[in-house]
């Protein structure tokens, strides 16, 4: 690489890798075997540029602030390894071990991004690492930032995510549909859609997907959705080739719809989760669905008047992109509403482990969600991945009086969550403020047995 070209590489290849896999559900028919060729296309196959040097990670520790470069043991190149998957928040694939974490497909002329950049990530309490999991752990920015450092560049790359484990992945998929034609050869100046925004986002479960009829957070999209999950593939290489791959993600959707959700770990308390389930059917299942044998998932899209959640998000992508999209190959099998209403209920499966919650990531814990007064309005994880909040269903926290400080460095801002922020808002969803704190509390016990 030369040095400004690979960092300028650098910052792309992340915005696109934060946001890798943001788009997920198709109803198509897979075949026999389709499983298993979507779990190796997914964990082996590259779709897209080799943008990472891999020499690059095992030296950035050179750039790193103090406190982090005091950790550093540059005799042991895996100790340097660990702090590095710690910094940034890579992990491996699950029953692997290995130099190459499951954010990155390894190749010759480098590290391709994979999904996993938002859709892998570490189980609360046990640490193991899950497929379909989000990474509630990554810190692309910062990536961004070291790297750039280590050619001698200062950059802000904050676009990528103002905090650690959220990125603004629908602004790059905004990017990247503007760099394109209909038929998906590259433009020679970028399209026109409005004036779009970035709206921080926290990755939906994979294991939702098999539920799914409406995708992204504003139930926006819907039809056949091999095509909408490719359009992360769109950063490198030519439309010939992308059109080329679609086989291969009708197999991988297929492996997704196997994903299971994780199981609560912790004792239940059964009769409080048996009154909880009464509380959740009266209150929270027309919107979420009901579970067990014969459960149903509405799809419901909530009017944000009624939600009232941070509107950023919904606004985010303007009609002309929506209507764009529609007229491109991706849109030819798919839909893209061209006004959205609110935001899609998603379904509760696996909450325990979803953490944080909203859209945004801008409440920690389920029993939060319940009871707004419990929402902090700057908070910072303590203890990840293992440690965790079995009373409240989410993130250990240390809750603070204020924003993070200026002089903070931008890595240790990151891990600051202020609510305050345009699109990290936690107001809204009111629809538990009836419910008595045992009521409440024997929801969460409730949560727990999905």
């Amino acid at each position: 690489m030369n040095e400004g070209g690979g960092a300028r590489r650098i910052s792309k290849f992340l915005f696109v890798a934060a946001a890798a896999g943001f788009s997920l559900w198709a109803g198509r028919a897979a075949g026999p075997g389709s499983e298993e060729r979507g779990y190796r296309n997914l964990t082996e196959h590259a779709y897209g540029v080799a943008l990472v040097d891999p020499a690059i990670l095992q030296r950035v520790w050179n750039v790193w602030e103090p406190e982090w470069k005091s950790r550093v043991r540059p005799e042991d190149p895996e100790a340097v390894r660990a702090l590095v998957w710690e910094r940034y928040g890579f992990s491996a694939l699950p029953g692997r071990s290995g130099q190459v974490p499951m954010q990155f497909i390894a190749t010759e002329k480098g590290w391709v991004p994979s999904c996993m950049q938002c859709h892998g990530g570490r189980l609360p309490g046990s640490g193991e690492s899950m497929i379909g999991l989000p990474n509630t752990e990554i810190d692309a920015a910062t990536l961004a930032e070291d790297i750039a450092r280590t050619f001698g560049l200062k950059t802000d790359q904050s676009r990528l995510g103002r905090a650690r484990g959220r990125t603004n992945a629908l602004v790059f998929a905004i990017e990247l549909f503007r760099q394109r034609n209909e038929d998906l050869s590259k433009r020679e100046t970028p399209l026109d859609v409005g004036p779009y925004k970035a709206a921080d986002l926290d990755a939906i479960p994979w294991w939702h997907l098999k539920k799914k009829r409406r995708l992204y957070t504003d139930g926006g999209i819907t039809g056949d959705f091999v095509r909408p999950i490719m359009q992360f593939t769109l950063a490198g290489p030519t439309g010939e080739q992308i059109r080329s791959w679609e086989a291969e993600f009708v197999d991988i959707l297929a492996y997704l719809r196997t994903i299971p959700p994780p199981r609560y770990p912790w004792p239940i308390e059964a009769a409080a989760a048996a009154e909880g389930e009464k509380v959740f059917e009266r209150t929270c299942a027309p919107c979420h669905g009901t579970y067990g044998p014969g459960g149903e998932y509405p799809n419901r899209v909530v009017p944000i008047d009624q939600v009232g959640t941070d509107p950023t998000r919904l606004t985010a992508a303007t009609r002309e992109f929506r209507s764009y999209y529609n007229r491109t190959w991706f849109g030819e099998k798919a839909h893209a509403d061209e006004d959205s209403a609110g935001y899609i209920a998603p379904p509760l499966d696996g909450v325990w482990a979803s953490a944080p919650y909203f859209h945004n990531g801008s409440v920690p814990t389920v029993y939060g969600v319940l009871d707004p007064a419990a929402r902090p309005k700057f908070f910072r994880r303590v203890g990840a991945p293992k440690a965790y909040d079995t009373r409240n269903l989410g993130f250990e926290i240390e809750v603070l009086d204020g924003p993070a400080r200026p002089e903070l460095a931008a890595e240790a801002r990151r891990r600051i969550v202020d609510t305050t922020l345009p699109g990290l808002g936690n107001q809204g969803h009111p629809f538990a403020r009836a419910l008595s704190e045992a009521e409440k509390r024997q929801v969460i016990e409730y949560l727990k047995t999905l």
